[in-house]
């Protein structure tokens, strides 16, 4: 007999015994392992078209014309401006426009304030002087007589 312990039953039976008992304990380890382990969702997917935003946000771009703006689509107001920064649209999510014309501030520190204001006075001063130029001479000529073509009345 080349394999002797199969040849005996109790031998035989004792193997697929421990077999078993092997499968056993991996089909328990198996499933404590599986509930140990936190259950896992379903992976979703969701397509955004368009990103959430805050609506308290703006886009802004430049355009050259009023044209240029009618014909972007925007998703929160929009704010155009020309590159010279002279004339500005804002655009609604409704697509009413609203055209401003700007100009620019420029701030100024002490010392600018002090030219500028006696530069001011400079321009007063001779616009001043150039009325008194004209109202002198008037004042300067001497009233003429005007006869008078009255006769008196003889009696």
């Amino acid at each position: 007999m080349p394999y002797p312990a199969y040849g005996n039953p109790q031998y035989y039976m004792q193997n697929l015994q421990d077999m078993r008992d092997r499968i056993d304990s991996q089909i328990r380890n198996y499933q404590q392992s599986q509930i140990q382990q936190p259950v896992t969702q379903p992976i979703t997917q969701n397509f955004q078209i368009a990103p959430q935003t805050n609506n308290n946000e703006l886009e802004s771009r430049y355009a050259n014309s009023i044209e240029e703006v009618k014909n972007t689509f925007v998703i929160k107001t929009g704010v155009f401006v020309n590159k010279e920064y002279t004339t500005m649209w804002i655009k609604d999510v409704t697509g009413k426009i609203r055209t401003f014309e700007t100009n620019e501030i420029i701030e100024m520190d002490e010392k600018d304030k002090e030219i500028y204001m006696l530069k001011k006075q400079i321009e007063e001063l001779k616009h001043e002087h150039d009325h008194a130029d004209v109202i002198e001479p008037i004042a300067e000529q001497k009233p003429t007589r005007v006869s008078s073509s009255k006769k008196p009345n003889a009696k």
